[in-house]
């Protein structure tokens, strides 16, 4: 397209007339100019340049030092942080930008679910130690416990890669199951990890959420210790043995094994670290994570314990005297004996 050519002598519609030049006058000086002709102005002005260049040095200083700070403390609080992904929908990221690195090849996310598919679905004895690492428990057990699923948790809805994670040099793969028309116990996470030949199968203790004695013993007080798998956060009940919140550092723990036993309304659970103990650093490490379990933010940490009911405490206040894993799989390495 041609441009048009530049034109000249156009009036404006809104122009108007300028009217006289007015007369130049010869300006005064100012009121307390010095005799040599320099104003007051003149004067100040070279001090209140160089009171501004020390201020902008002073504040580019500050804001220097604020963001090493800043970028200081994230890198401490990385290296601090445990190596954990937390499930994005699959769309957002690739399978390899949400894996860690693994000392053996770890299965694809599709082959992931089907191994955790496998391990439900067996009805065979002689395969459950192939496809599961059963802990303490028989292999009827375990097969008991897979037979029974839909009657307890519901119907299977879906599964769901969650996350890759490397807890105290142990790798896991985690599939999350979500099931329908049981909303007391709605999902249940399947982790998954190697054998010393890199064969990968279901950890029964941590898909069952075993506790051991049960969760009715406990609470009822048939027995005074337990191993529990339970979410933690921390809270601040301090009463009868113990008051003193100098001494004791206080987290609420939830399970849906003890919610279905204790009435609506009075299912809270409370655990107690002795100030200074190997439990209470334990569980601050745990802290410096933040790993989102489900959408709920209150219940952050999945954590195994083991906790014993203390003479005076509440029925559902317990002292925590072990912090077995910092997850629901437990390596032969009690987490807590590192802080001993």
């Amino acid at each position: 397209m041609k441009p048009k050519a530049i034109q000249r002598g156009i009036e404006s519609p809104h122009a108007r007339d300028m009217g006289p030049v007015p007369l130049r006058r010869k300006v005064s000086k100012l009121r307390d100019a010095d005799p040599g002709g320099e104003s007051r102005a003149n004067k100040i002005l070279p001090w209140v340049i160089a009171r501004r260049r020390k201020l902008l040095l002073i504040w580019s200083s500050g804001l220097a030092l604020a963001t090493l700070a800043i970028v200081g403390i994230s890198m401490m609080a990385s290296l601090n942080t445990r190596e954990t992904i937390t499930y994005v929908p699959n769309g957002e990221r690739t399978e390899d930008e949400m894996k860690i690195a693994s000392k053996f090849a770890s299965p694809g996310v599709d082959e992931a679910v089907e191994l955790v598919k496998r391990a439900i679905a067996n009805r065979d004895p002689a395969q459950v130690g192939t496809l599961i690492h059963p802990g303490e428990a028989t292999p009827a057990e375990v097969i008991e416990f897979m037979r029974n699923s839909e009657e307890r948790d519901g119907k299977t809805e879906r599964y769901t890669w969650f996350s890759s994670m490397d807890v105290e040099g142990l790798q896991m793969e985690v599939v999350c199951i979500t099931y329908a028309g049981k909303q007391s116990s709605a999902e249940r996470l399947a982790f998954l990890t190697p054998n010393d030949k890199g064969v990968w199968k279901l950890d029964f203790d941590g898909f069952a959420r075993s506790s051991k004695p049960s969760w009715k013993n406990l609470l009822n007080g048939r027995v005074d210790r337990a191993m529990v798998r339970v979410w933690v956060t921390r809270d601040a009940y301090f009463n009868g043995p113990f008051s003193d919140e100098s001494q004791w550092i206080c987290f609420s723990m939830a399970s849906l094994e003890s919610n279905a036993l204790l009435p609506e309304g009075q299912q809270a659970l409370r655990g107690y670290c002795k100030v200074g103990s190997a439990q209470a650093k334990a569980m601050a490490q745990i802290f410096t994570t933040d790993v989102r379990i489900f959408d709920d933010d209150w219940w952050r940490h999945r954590v195994t314990l083991e906790v014993l009911r203390v003479k005076g405490a509440e029925p559902q206040q317990f002292q925590i005297t072990r912090v077995l894993g910092e997850d629901w799989v437990v390596t032969t390495k009690p987490f807590d004996e590192k802080f001993e």
